[in-house]
């Protein structure tokens, strides 16, 4: 299950890869979903679209 870091949608997903939080899972979640994955502040967060991750960037970071 992800959720988006801003809005709180959530969305079950089977990844092929075992290794959570890795590469892969990044990758499918981009291609298979659309969603985004970005780096903040030296952390990944996954976001459910641009809108929502440039509001958490504005809201988050100085």
């Amino acid at each position: 299950m992800y959720s988006c870091d801003c809005c709180g949608k959530n969305v079950s997903f089977p990844f092929d890869s075992e290794d959570i939080d890795s590469k892969a899972h990044r990758k499918e979640l981009r291609e298979r979903l659309e969603w985004i994955t970005t780096k903040v502040d030296g952390e990944w967060h996954d976001f459910c679209c641009e809108a929502c991750r440039n509001k958490y960037i504005r809201d988050t970071t100085k």
